[in-house]
């Protein structure tokens, strides 16, 4: 005779068991996926204050350099506005002492067989009367003119015109020195002279000529 066994209770009990680890597997993943949101969410959150944190002392740093930036930019006007004052000084140190200056160069250029007879000056342009023994007196003069300068060392005269635009100057009132300068280290205190007229006149000189009477207009520079 074979025993029947009911396994039915048994399955049963199976199934509840699977369901109830099913439900707790469920609820553990649940469990591991909030707890994973909430560390990503003050991960982030971390994140987000460091990052506010970093932008906030970029605004900071970025305030203060414009400040600083503004205070160059003030003492950069301020110096601007000063460097001009000096120049107007010095320009109007520069005119005080032009004319006693001028006149010395003047005299310095004259050859002694040249008489000025006039000489009349307005805002820089000048206009000279005078008489010399001969036409080479006064071709002379103007090349006088021409090449007396003022340089670092005072007043000289321009003995040679080099190749690579520098001049060698001749120191007057010294040893004579002859000294190379470029061009920037010069003042030119005539400019612009031209012959406008010239008669003879009078008795006969020495040399066989008449006198020559000049009429010269040139540009002169008081600010040296």
């Amino acid at each position: 005779m074979m025993i029947r066994i009911n396994l039915l209770p048994v399955r049963q009990v199976q199934k509840r068991e699977q369901g109830r680890q099913f439900i707790v597997l469920m609820v553990g993943m649940f469990i591991i996926a909030g707890a994973a949101n909430g560390y990503w969410y003050v991960w982030m959150d971390g994140k987000r204050e460091a990052a506010q944190r970093r932008l906030d002392d970029t605004n900071a740093r970025i305030a203060q350099l414009e400040k600083v930036i503004g205070e160059v930019t003030n003492l950069q006007k301020r110096k601007k506005e000063v460097e001009e004052k000096l120049a107007v000084l010095d320009k109007l140190t520069r005119q005080r002492a032009g004319p006693v200056k001028l006149l010395d160069a003047l005299a310095t250029a004259i050859p002694k067989k040249v008489w000025l007879t006039s000489f009349d000056e307005k805002s820089g342009a000048a206009v000279m009367v005078g008489t010399a023994e001969s036409f080479d007196d006064v071709s002379e003069f103007m090349r006088g003119l021409n090449n007396i300068v003022w340089c670092p060392k005072g007043m000289g005269r321009v003995v040679e015109r080099q190749r690579n635009g520098s001049f060698r100057v001749e120191l007057l009132g010294g040893d004579s020195e002859i000294l190379a300068y470029p061009p920037t280290d010069l003042g030119f205190f005539f400019s612009n002279i031209e012959l406008k007229s010239t008669t003879t006149e009078g008795a006969v000189s020495k040399t066989g000529v008449k006198p020559v009477k000049f009429d010269m207009t040139l540009t002169v520079n008081l600010a040296i």
